[in-house]
């Protein structure tokens, strides 16, 4: 069997007008593209060498967040971490051709909050690196100026306390 690299996998998906789209969303502090893009190659290191099936893996994880911030806020008064994982897979299901486990890694991503649980070894890899990945970004790029700032706080308050002892 012939192993395909990541940009084998990737290239079809990523090289179309919306994917690229994605370039134009905020997400965690990048955009829906570069966080996209951190999950499935980080998944496809892992299925591939867990031996599952790595292409429907990273494809699914490709496709996992596949909607534009315009979509995202016309589901006023929806729970929108719940309700995301559907607009990802009615968009991917209206441009390529998914197979159940593409399909079931989109639309379970979010379990626990999203209730639909994953049904495939594939589907679990990719919640959990969709959920590190987000971290790792929360982390680095959101919440960074709040945590330079909490640090400073803390360093400068046990520099007061040794001042007293």
């Amino acid at each position: 069997m012939v192993k395909l690299t990541f940009l084998e996998i990737a290239y079809p998906i990523i090289n179309t007008k919306k994917y690229q789209s994605l370039k134009q969303d905020h997400h965690h502090g990048l955009t829906r593209y570069i966080h996209s893009m951190k999950v499935a190659k980080v998944t496809y290191f892992i299925t591939k060498h867990l031996g599952l099936d790595y292409i429907s893996a990273t494809r699914g994880a490709l496709l996992h967040d596949y909607f534009n911030e315009s979509e995202y806020l016309d589901t006023k008064g929806l729970d929108k971490p719940r309700i995301h994982p559907f607009l990802a897979l009615n968009n991917a299901n209206q441009e390529y051709e998914l197979n159940l486990i593409e399909k079931n890694i989109i639309i379970s991503h979010m379990f626990p909050i999203g209730k639909i649980k994953p049904s495939y070894l594939e589907s679990w890899v990719v919640s959990g690196v969709d959920k590190l990945v987000a971290l790792d970004e929360y982390f680095l790029y959101k919440f960074k100026d709040a945590f330079i700032l909490f640090a400073i706080f803390v360093l400068n308050f046990i520099r007061i306390k040794c001042d007293f002892f």
